[in-house]
């Protein structure tokens, strides 16, 4: 084994390094958490369960991208709303993180179905008219899928998916036209028009997303620096009290 040549290189396992900052956020996180709930120990009972709790909803944030104290700001506001005595698992607060759209000042997903399945139909081609651009946004990324040709529950669902990523591309501060550009419906095409012209947005979408260097060091440089990976390493969930 020691003589053989063909066998690939051992690469060693680097533990990620957490941004700066993340666990005085966690920290900050949790102590509102426990003013809010007046039965937070039956979730954390001792320091070693609440030290745990920490280390979980680290991994838990960083699956689900949340990453800006704007998003926290958006769990803690609806954690307050809630009202409840008990505090919310990893999973619920998340979704917390998402603001309602009350919250951004644009209509609520029912008022924006209604308001996109009214665009949708044909009789409307050329004089649709749309209460905000997120609404107008959701609903070209529903097209494709006729919403007025679907069973209404299941019309819904399908904006519903649409106007939530709508939303996250908002408290991102992303543009709405960036995606919905040039993907337009009024009637006069096809489904199969309509189709090749989102899949060509999608694709050039894709090619101006990575900008990865072509070099194998620079390539490497660039992954380890995306991946917040260093060299001598440290544990996940360092510093968290």
């Amino acid at each position: 084994m020691a003589k053989a040549t063909n066998l690939p290189p051992v690469i060693p396992v680097t533990a990620k390094q957490l941004p700066p900052g993340t666990a005085e956020v966690v920290n900050a996180l949790f102590k509102e958490l426990q003013a809010i709930f007046p039965a937070w120990k039956q979730a954390w009972p001792d320091d070693d369960a609440l030290k745990a709790a920490k280390r979980s909803w680290i991994k838990a944030f960083v699956a689900a991208e949340i990453n800006t104290l704007e998003q926290i700001r958006y769990g803690l506001l609806n954690c307050r709303q809630f009202g409840g005595d008990f505090a919310p698992s990893v999973g619920k607060f998340i979704k917390w993180c998402q603001p309602t759209p009350e919250m951004l000042g644009i209509p609520s997903h029912d008022k924006a179905f209604r308001e996109a399945l009214e665009n949708s139909h044909p009789s409307r081609a050329g004089s649709r008219t749309w209460s905000h651009p997120a609404v107008r946004h959701a609903a070209l990324q529903c097209e494709l899928h006729n919403l007025a040709d679907q069973v209404s529950e299941k019309a819904s669902k399908i904006f519903d998916r649409a106007y939530d990523i709508t939303i996250r591309m908002l408290v991102q501060g992303k543009p709405l036209e960036d995606i919905a550009i040039g993907i337009s419906h009024d009637g006069q095409k096809s489904e199969v028009e309509r189709a090749e012209e989102l899949a060509r947005h999608r694709q050039a979408r894709l090619l101006e997303v990575p900008q990865i260097p072509s070099g194998a060091s620079a390539c490497r440089a660039h992954l380890l620096a995306k991946l917040n990976i260093k060299r001598a390493g440290q544990p996940a969930g360092g510093g968290l009290s």
